[in-house]
């Protein structure tokens, strides 16, 4: 989870004021007004949605993205890998997890 202070307009105080925004991995979770404590929280379902959305589109691309890693440097890329196979189911219930928590 990554939580980043910005300043936005809040309908409810009717000026700029700082909100927390919070993101579950790449996608927008929330935003709250620090001041009046007025926000939005994104539907736990919507969220899992695009996740599922970004999952195939990261699926059709991965030989492309391998590919190319593997021409950029494959020194590198030979000895990465093994560990990337391994610890891949852990780094998306790490995903999945920060998507379905409160």
């Amino acid at each position: 989870m990554k939580i980043m202070e910005a300043t936005l307009f809040c309908l409810h105080c009717n000026e700029e004021t700082t909100h927390e925004i919070t993101y579950a991995g790449q996608y927008l979770k929330s935003i709250k007004c620090k001041k009046c404590g007025n926000g939005i929280d994104i539907d736990k379902e919507k969220l899992m949605e695009q996740y599922k959305e970004d999952w195939v589109e990261r699926i059709i691309t991965k030989p492309k993205r391998l590919t190319k890693e593997m021409e950029q440097d494959f020194k590198k890329f030979i000895f990465s890998f093994p560990v990337r196979v391994l610890t891949k189911y852990y780094r998306v219930a790490k995903e999945v997890k920060e998507i379905k928590k409160d």
